[in-house]
């Protein structure tokens, strides 16, 4: 569906040159968004780097550990008696988020299949998605990020003068993202049963 969005976007801007007969404005705009584009691609191939390694050293320092630890108190409120029930489904929460958290995403991902996976085997009705799936796909929605280094990365290539003002916006709105998640699922839940 995306893929057509774009498609879409891409040919009403053609066609509105068009119709405006600036074929030169057609072609200099799009040899500037692609000279760009690659400009943005390798200043941000490098601060990504920098910022993965980073956050590997936090892993391996074991922040991300500690970061799961605070998060096991959390986690009895999100998904009461989860560990009881399936205490892989659990870890693998806990360390979806905790990576999310400290902008591992590429590691998180496969935590996150795990939990579902982990979450689908306790699921009494296979066809439905249940109570602990919808929160966790509502917590990993929200995405609370301590550290955003995407975006981070993003503005140090843009050459922003402070990229780390977005942090405490940042954590705030997915806060508030993630309070409001787990609000409507509560009243949704009583209509959906």
């Amino acid at each position: 569906m995306i893929n057509w969005i774009w498609f879409l976007m891409i040919i009403a801007g053609i066609i509105s040159f068009l119709l405006k007969g600036d074929g030169k404005g057609l072609m200099e705009t799009m040899t500037e968004s692609a000279q760009k584009s690659i400009e943005l691609l390798i200043g941000l191939g490098g601060i990504m780097a920098v910022w993965s390694g980073i956050m590997k050293l936090c892993e391996g320092a074991g922040i991300v550990d500690f970061i799961a630890k605070v998060l096991s108190f959390p986690m009895k409120l999100l998904f009461p008696g989860l560990e009881r029930k399936n205490k892989k489904a659990s870890g693998a929460i806990i360390m979806n988020i905790a990576s999310n958290m400290m902008g591992l995403s590429n590691a998180a991902t496969p935590f996150g299949i795990k939990a579902m996976e982990e979450l689908q085997r306790i699921n009494p009705d296979r066809e439905r998605a249940s109570d602990y799936m919808v929160t966790f796909l509502i917590v990993n929605a929200a995405c609370i990020q301590l550290l955003p280094t995407t975006v981070l990365s993003i503005m140090s290539g843009l050459k922003s003068s402070n990229p780390t003002e977005i942090i405490l916006p940042g954590v705030i709105t997915t806060i508030i993202a993630l309070v409001s998640g787990i609000i409507s699922s509560i009243f949704l839940k009583r209509f959906y049963r």
